[in-house]
Formats: C-alpha cells, structure tokens, sequence
C-alpha cells in the first residue's frame, strides 16, 4: 500500500530541503581564524592538537553489545569514560577549510572524514564534491579526493573500516541546484581515497538515515522523491554476505525525515526528525529502537524537546546517545545538548552548544566530541565533559 498521496516534484523547487536560507554575505574572520575569509583553506595558523583533558579516546568501533571501550571493528560506541556527566567545556579547534550544511561524516581510525554539504561557494543549496578529513593529533584539516557527485542529505555509517552513504540530495546537471532524492548509494575506501558505487537503494530517498550493524547496512526513514511524503520503509543490504540487492525489513513505526540515528548494544535507534519540509515542517520528540533479534522496533521516551536536523550530530558516546543542536521549527535553530541512557530510558539536558547550529556534524574524539560545519560554518568545536 502507498502512503496515500504523492507530489512529483521531481528536480526542482523554491526551497533548500529545510535547510536555512543560505549563505549571507560575506564571510570574514576578523583574524581570529576561528572561520575561513572565503579562500579554500582556513588561516588559523598551524595551532597546536588540543589534549582533550583526562578521558580516553573512543575505541573507534561501535556498539556491539559488549562492555564499552572494546575495539569491536565497527562505528565508535563512544569509549569508556564520562558516562554521567551533565557540564560540557567547548572549546575551539581548527576551522574546516570549508563551511558547509547537511554534510556527511564518519569516525574512523580516530579521525574524522566529512563529505558533501552545500557548497561554500554557491548561494543556496547547490551540494559540493569536497571532502576534508580532521586529524585530532595534529589539529589540522587535509582535503580528500573530490566525490563522484555532490551530494547532502544522506544518511551515513561505517563499518569500521570504510564508510558508506545512501540517498540525499545531489547535483543537478549544471551543478547549480539540487534533485531532492536519489537512490545511489556509494563506499569511501579510506584505504585508498577512492570511492565505488554500491547497490542502489529500491527507491530514491533523500534525508533517511544509514546505519552498519553485524555485517549489514540499514537504511529507514526520510522522504520520497521530490520531498512528497514521508517514508517509513526499512532496507537492508547484507555487505557480509555478499548481497547485491536491499531486503526490506520492519518499516519505522514513525515515518519522519532529517532524524538522527546511532547503533548501541546490538539495536539501532531513531532520535527525533520532522514531518514535511520548509515552511511546512513540524518538527518531533519520537525515538524508536530496532532489534533485528526479532525484526521489531519498539517506542522510547520522547526527547526533551522536538527537533530535526540533528541527522550527523547523533552519537553514541558513554553508553548513552547524545544529540547535539538541530532546528525546532523552519528556520529557527537551537544550542541544545541532551543525552538518553538506553538503561534507564530517560533523558538529561547537557551544557548547550556556544552557538545555535543545525545539520552539522558531531563524533566523539579526543576524550569528548568534535562538532563542525553546520548552518553554512566551518567552526569546529571539542566538547569535553567536566563531571
């Protein structure tokens, strides 16, 4: 059964996907280098890697299930350290030679890979090919090989090893807008620096979520072609068996878009989203948790307040998940920290951001987390917990 209507808008719309107005005027750092002056590469000097206070580095593997802070070959599941705390110290890092909005990111080997996003370039919302990897032992920025296409709104995992994007939104032909959905699904070979395509998605999707779990990929949520409806259908690839074609599996009870997502203790987990886009938007509070034990997903508690946006800045991190800024309604963007504790099922509000961001990217590194990009900034921010 359909989900009841659809719009075929198909390439084109007045809208940026709910993802702000864009680039403004001119973007100058006064010489604090805290943000580029519009040039390809940043001129906050060489500085120096940040000591990321007494914690431990995260095990850059995900969470299998067993005790935290285990190499477990996977996405990071956030270590060992700082499970309790509430207080958040930002500081600042070296800026991303880019800014951008609705970036993709990754964890792996300790470092953090971004790819895609608005071009910093363009006025709104054309997606970029450029690719920057963070190095937290050297606080510097070095770009990656170009993508094969530009791309924002994808949902994105890894599996440890090499990192994977499925749906979103891509270039035009001209390269001067975007195509709101697509079902190309594509791997980055951090061994290499190459990518290759991978087994394209049943149907095109833009602003799903991908999560890596024992061997497979899960793709759920976002929204048809065109942003038409919501979608609530579950795919699963099964990379440790060879598999060439998604298998669908339970749907998310809850269809919603622009959620974030994260993978602890053997079950994935969707954390908030929205209904509709641009100026039609609502955004939600809804969690959910999947066990592929039994093919099910189950409701948790509401987060403390609704947001969307918060797709690449949802991680796990000290046996709980944490989500890190996000919009509350169209155009309106909030600094909120909170962290869920699967054990208890409950939700605590952490120090907020230094600035309202949305659709940035956040993983844990250097004994807390990295937060980048986001609303067109390429301010890169370390959060280390005090208690």
């Amino acid at each position: 059964m359909r989900h009841g209507w659809m719009v075929a808008v198909l390439a084109v719309s007045l809208g940026c996907g709910s993802s702000g107005s864009g680039r403004v005027g001119p973007r100058t750092d006064g010489g604090t280098g805290e943000t580029p002056d519009g040039g390809t590469a940043t001129d906050a000097g060489t500085g120096s890697g940040p000591d990321g206070g007494p914690g431990t580095e995260p095990d850059a593997g995900p969470g299998d299930g067993g005790p935290m802070g285990t190499p477990d070959a996977g996405p990071p599941d956030g270590g060992v350290g700082g499970s309790g705390f509430t207080t958040i110290r930002w500081s600042d890092l070296t800026a991303r030679p880019e800014g951008t909005s609705e970036a993709l990111g990754a964890l792996v080997g300790g470092k953090l890979y971004t790819f895609g996003g608005f071009d910093w370039f363009k006025s709104c919302c054309t997606p970029t090919r450029h690719a920057f990897l963070y190095d937290p032992a050297t606080n510097r920025w070095s770009q990656l090989a170009d993508m094969p296409e530009g791309v924002s709104h994808a949902g994105t995992t890894t599996d440890g090893t090499d990192i994977y994007w499925a749906g979103g939104f891509v270039e035009d032909v001209p390269r001067t807008f975007q195509i709101f959905g697509t079902v190309h699904v594509w791997r980055y070979r951090v061994a290499s620096n190459t990518y290759e395509a991978m087994p394209s998605l049943p149907d095109a999707r833009g602003a799903g979520a991908l999560e890596y779990l024992d061997g497979k990929l899960h793709f759920f949520g976002g929204e048809s072609l065109g942003q038409g409806f919501d979608t609530p259908e579950h795919w699963v690839l099964d990379l440790a068996g060879g598999g060439t074609t998604w298998t669908p599996a339970a749907p998310l009870p809850r269809a919603r878009n622009h959620l974030g997502s994260t993978v602890m203790g053997g079950k994935i987990y969707a954390v908030g989203g929205q209904h509709g886009h641009d100026e039609g938007l609502v955004d939600v509070p809804d969690v959910d948790v999947y066990d592929p034990g039994n093919n099910a997903w189950t409701r948790l508690a509401d987060m403390p307040h609704a947001r969307g946006h918060i797709a690449e800045a949802t991680f796990g991190f000290g046996g709980r998940i944490v989500v890190l800024g996000g919009e509350i309604s169209n155009g309106v963007y909030t600094d909120e920290a909170a962290a869920y504790d699967p054990s208890t099922d409950r939700w605590v509000e952490l120090t907020p951001l230094p600035v309202k961001r949305h659709s940035g990217i956040a993983r844990p590194m250097l004994g807390g987390f990295v937060y980048t990009t986001g609303e067109w900034s390429a301010e890169t921010l370390l959060g280390t917990p005090v208690d």
